[in-house]
């Protein structure tokens, strides 16, 4: 079966395409969490960062940024905390996080963990208006972390392939060159692209079919992404891509997992929490950015989601004081 998207351009995509299943793990305890701002400086015109960072202990505060992030542990072990999951980390393994994705690297005690971060938004690659094949490069960001952790282990072959391609991203950042930023374009499109062929490395028990039946429904995750803040019906996405309505709803439940209807769910849910992290809108108006009219309805989807209210999940995850928080690489930057 082969989908065919329109070339009609979405008028909204949202830049956080993450879609978190589940954060019950993260439920609201009573204690405060306090989650910074990452603000990490990047040139407008070429936003790529790419810089080596060495955790020492469990020092450095929970935060979050606007920018995709891959992190590559190339000494040490410990363990990164995605709200108040865990994932240990040791030397190779290979991280993958959203731009709304609350975390921290912690090192084990009395060894750094010595990392080399690649840090870019997502417009850098795939701005609005762009093509559906340059979306598809931010795919590992936006993964089912039930049957895709975050994480591509270092003993794997492709954290073998992997490591080489983002140290070479350094060495071509390091020289500030403008003339080689294509080169760096297309090397970090290669390490993306190099995940993108080998999903079944991270996914336990992927299949090379499975791969190739969840790129039939790419074009039905990009439209759902690009109009989540509209009303989506599933007559909608069918005439996207000239398939029936019941084919659809069988391939997408089929390589998903989910129904539409929940994955529809899930991408809203992703986006309210952006907006609940990244601007002071109220919960009302938060709760009709993302279609719903219905305000109770929106908390019940909420809570199921994050078994927290939308103000709990605000509160939990955003720094207190009202002070600009410092990021722990200026804060690392300031100690020395």
């Amino acid at each position: 079966m082969k989908w065919q998207k329109r070339s009609r351009v979405p008028e909204f995509r949202p830049e956080t395409l993450h879609v978190a299943l589940s954060d019950a793990a993260a439920a609201c305890d009573g204690q405060a969490m306090a989650v910074y701002v990452w603000n990490q400086d990047m040139e407008p015109e070429f936003p790529l960062a790419v810089l080596e960072y060495t955790v020492r202990g469990a020092t450095d505060p929970m935060h979050w940024h606007d920018h995709f992030e891959i992190a590559l542990v190339e000494e040490g072990t410990g363990t990164f905390m995605f709200g108040r999951r865990s994932l240990t980390a040791e030397q190779g393994d290979v991280f993958f996080i959203d731009n709304s994705q609350p975390h921290v690297a912690l090192a084990d005690q009395g060894m750094p963990l010595r990392l080399l971060l690649v840090l870019f938004r997502p417009e850098l690659l795939a701005g609005p208006g762009c093509r559906e094949m340059d979306l598809g490069y931010l795919a590992p960001f936006r993964v089912d972390e039930r049957s895709w952790p975050p994480r591509v282990r270092g003993t794997t072959d492709l954290a073998a392939r992997l490591a080489p391609v983002l140290r070479d991203l350094r060495e071509i950042q390091e020289r500030r060159d403008p003339s080689e930023r294509h080169l760096a374009d297309a090397t970090l499109r290669m390490a993306l692209a190099l995940v993108n062929r080998d999903k079944g490395a991270v996914t336990a028990g992927a299949t090379r079919a499975a791969a190739d039946r969840r790129e039939q429904i790419r074009p039905v995750l990009a439209y759902v992404d690009g109009h989540c803040r509209e009303s989506i019906t599933l007559d909608d996405v069918a005439e996207v891509v000239h398939v029936s309505p019941s084919r659809v709803r069988h391939v997408f439940k089929d390589v998903t997992g989910v129904s539409f209807k929940e994955y529809v769910t899930q991408v809203r849910v992703a986006e309210a929490k952006r907006l609940l992290l990244s601007t002071d809108l109220s919960v009302s108006e938060i709760a009709r950015a993302v279609s719903y009219t219905n305000l109770n309805q929106f908390y019940k989807v909420f809570y199921r989601s994050c078994a927290m209210s939308p103000g709990e999940y605000r509160r939990y995850y955003t720094p207190t004081g009202g002070e600009p928080a410092q990021s722990p690489l200026a804060a690392a930057a300031a100690a020395r």
